[in-house]
């Protein structure tokens, strides 16, 4: 992995974290100022952010740290625990904005906002697509849920800024109900993320197997060696940013036991060098393919 991807990943909750804030503060001011629900709503969601951002990095020290006998697997689930929080906290100011935008659409509000809000919002959309590519080019690279769930969180905030930039103008130009309109398209646009990232992070957290195509790629640099006959079982699971492989082969049957462990050995190194992020690779080997029955004949971690 590239030292620059790493140096990225350690600087985006910082940046992510004076980013955020800086834009709640100036969303929420310009919108106050300016009459926009829509911007004020947006600021909240920033709020949210701020938050969010401070939880991913407490839980990135905390998956940082070694494993222990206590943490045989690491501290990588803290990961997904810090994104489940931070989607609920997300869900929760989604449904304070809509129903916000709701009570004021239903009051008879006739005063559009002041078209500051809108180079406001041009403002906060340009700023939202740096710090959203910047978080998730770090995101993939480490392959970190609490990373990717931050440029998630600015993807959100871009999308919900180009609808309050929307409704700002539409109400200027006569439909004052748009703007309380792009609060409540901005919440439901939070409410989305919160709820179907929140649930992929649910899954992992639950020790959900990796992508059936990651799996397939695995099996096939698994039978490319010709002395392994088959695959007996496959099991794969994410922890935070890392993956443990446990599998069991079936060896040719002709080769003698010292012949077997290196094969296996050579199959786990390559593996590892094949596939980033791999934490360990278990491998337990038989004699031919085998349907049911434990018959491993050795093992290599």
């Amino acid at each position: 992995m590239e030292e620059k991807c790493i140096r990225c990943g350690k600087a985006i909750p910082m940046v992510c974290f004076f980013g955020h804030t800086t834009l709640a503060i100036f969303k929420t001011v310009v919108g106050a100022l300016a009459g926009s629900k829509g911007l004020v709503a947006d600021g909240l969601h920033s709020g949210s952010d701020i938050i969010a951002t401070v939880m991913v990095m407490i839980t990135l020290r905390i998956s940082g740290k070694k494993d222990d006998d206590s943490h045989p697997w690491g501290h990588g689930k803290s990961e997904f625990i810090g994104a489940i929080i931070v989607y609920a906290i997300l869900l929760a100011i989604a449904i304070v904005i809509f129903c916000d935008a709701t009570r004021s659409i239903l009051s008879g509000n006739k005063r559009p906002p002041h078209m500051v809000a809108f180079f406001a919002a041009v403002v906060v959309v340009i700023a939202n697509f740096i710090l959203s590519g910047y978080a998730h080019c770090a995101g993939k690279k480490l392959n970190s849920p609490g990373v990717v769930a931050i440029a998630n969180e600015n993807k959100a905030d871009m999308i919900s800024g180009v609808a309050v930039l929307i409704g700002v103008l539409a109400a200027n130009m006569g439909f004052v109900i748009l703007d309380s309109v792009a609060a409540i398209i901005v919440g439901l646009i939070i409410a989305k993320t919160a709820i179907t990232l929140g649930l992929a992070s649910f899954r992992d957290i639950m020790d959900a197997s990796l992508p059936s195509e990651k799996e397939r790629l695995i099996e096939k640099v698994i039978l490319r060696y010709k002395e392994v006959k088959g695959i007996n079982f496959l099991n794969t699971r994410r922890v935070g940013h890392s993956v443990w492989i446990d599998m069991d082969i079936a060896i040719d049957p002709d080769k003698t036991v010292k012949e077997a462990h290196a094969i296996v050995k050579e199959v786990r190194q390559a593996l590892i060098r094949r596939f980033k992020h791999i934490k360990d690779v278990s491998i337990a080997y038989s004699s031919g393919v085998r349907a049911g029955k434990n018959m491993k004949a050795g093992q290599i971690r």
